[in-house]
């Protein structure tokens, strides 16, 4: 008989568990992602032998008496659950209650808090069995195909009554190692394009970004290091999208998806080759896009460019060490427009230098770029990053506040400005600049259906409502 395992996103927040994204779904603008992460680990545990069901609770309107339920009936012997930071106490809790429920489980747990803090996390939750580090992909198949748990690198896990920690997994550079995602184990038609509606794929395309920015996850999650898939896997998995589920609209992921242009050029050119009819949006530094890169990605149907500009002041952007300029910024949405592709400027507000006048700044440069879309994060120190030592350090957040908060609703102040104070200006920069007479005008001078114009409205309503 085979074994089984159950791989879920826990009934404990409808977040974006990208790891270094810990995002709450209902307070962006942009679509909720699948989990490629649980997918890619249920895909590999088939390949020796496991039979795997893959739940997103929160995306799918479920809740803790579902998931018991799963346990109970489904009986697996792995349970793979992914965790943010935000979440982190109600998906302990999760684990804790299936354990309880089945003693014989094997509980894995994955996310960026347990690359940092797995130990603190396995003592506070006894029925935590292996938490992974680094390299989940290569951990999972490891422990799925019976390694020792001794030799599995990049974890740490409990033996008797003590907590062994392994040595670390260097990062796995070449992703042409993965297998493509089993998408049936998906309930793809919850992952929609936000203004159509239409059926949207996440494509794990790379990861990795080689920059110093004291604010991101990345280096603890993935290494500086750029790590890619070949152009071809990554147009071979299109393909499979459009044939076998009739989905023709992607999210390219990777941490910085136009660092290495030569790669993305090759993989607009065997868009276009194979005839693919799809639309897609990817993420990019303001400092790496050009005229012939953008030519290209648009004719391969990219329609959307997501932009970390992250501050307004260049004494910020500098102190955050995001290596770009103001200029940078404006000049990279300039090319986007010149070309017919929308951009989604990303922005944060509560570095601990910023001030009102910073601040204003942010939002004075948000109303000037005058982009499709934008998100004003609260800073957000996650544990692992520079700017978490940096607040802890100078006070400007107190150790243990960070879980049961997020980016939108941060507990961090800065050296001249209160928590209140933020938050307030946060829902300030989103009003003024969603509710502008002229931003209004604009957009629905560019809606193109009536079902197009009732989900800008609906998002639009959520947005303004969970502020």
């Amino acid at each position: 008989m085979s074994k089984k395992a159950l791989l879920i996103n826990p009934p404990t927040g409808n977040y974006i568990r990208d790891d270094r994204c810990q995002v709450p779904a209902e307070s962006i603008s942009s679509a909720l992602r699948a989990p490629m992460d649980l997918l890619y680990y249920a895909t590999i545990l088939q390949h020796h032998g496991y039979r795997c069901l893959l739940r997103d609770y929160p995306a799918e309107g479920m809740a803790l008496d579902d998931f018991l339920t799963d346990i109970m009936e489904f009986r697996p012997d792995i349970l793979v659950v992914s965790v943010t930071t935000p979440t982190l106490t109600g998906d302990l809790a999760c684990i804790a209650t299936a354990k309880k429920a089945d003693p014989r489980l094997l509980t894995v747990a994955k996310g960026a808090h347990l690359a940092v803090d797995e130990i603190k996390v396995m003592e506070v939750c006894a029925a935590l069995d292996i938490a992974i580090r680094q390299e989940a992909e290569k951990a999972v198949e490891e422990i799925g195909s019976g390694m020792p748990l001794r030799e599995v690198q990049g974890i740490t896990f409990r033996e008797g009554g003590s907590i062994v920690r392994n040595p670390g997994r260097r990062q796995v550079i070449d992703l042409d190692w993965l297998p493509l995602p089993d998408r049936r184990l998906l309930k793809n038609e919850l992952y929609v394009r936000p203004d159509t509606g239409e059926r949207q794929a996440t494509i794990l395309a790379a990861r990795g970004c080689p920059m110093n920015c004291i604010f991101c996850l990345v280096k603890v999650v993935t290494g500086q290091a750029i790590s890619q898939r070949s152009p071809r896997s990554i147009v071979e998995e299109i393909g499979v999208c459009v044939r076998n589920f009739n989905i023709r609209n992607f999210y390219f992921r990777a941490d910085t998806f136009t660092w290495d242009r030569t790669w993305v050029i090759k993989i607009c050119d065997l868009i276009t080759a194979a005839g693919l009819k799809v639309n897609w949006v990817c993420n990019s530094r303001v400092n790496t896009l050009d005229e012939e890169l953008l030519v290209k990605m648009k004719l391969a149907g990219c329609w959307m460019i997501g932009l970390g500009v992250e501050s307004g002041n260049q004494m910020v952007l500098d102190k955050i060490k995001k290596g770009i300029t103001v200029e940078a910024a404006k000049r990279a949405v300039r090319l986007c427009r010149r070309f017919g592709i929308k951009t989604y400027n990303f922005f944060v507000l509560g570095f601990p230098w910023d001030d009102e006048e910073t601040i204003k700044d942010t939002l004075d440069l948000a109303l000037e770029l005058d982009s499709d879309f934008v998100e004003f994060h609260s800073a957000y120190p996650f544990p692992g990053t520079e700017f978490h030592e940096m607040a802890l350090a100078q006070g400007l957040v107190e150790p243990g506040r960070l879980v049961g908060q997020d980016v939108m609703s941060t507990p961090v102040r800065t050296l001249h400005l209160d928590n209140k104070r933020l938050q307030a200006l946060r829902r300030r920069a989103t009003k003024k600049y969603y509710l502008r007479p002229a931003y209004l005008y604009k957009t629905l001078c560019r809606v193109e259906s009536p079902k197009v114009l009732i989900n800008y409205l609906r998002k639009g309503v959520n947005l303004l409502f969970k502020l």
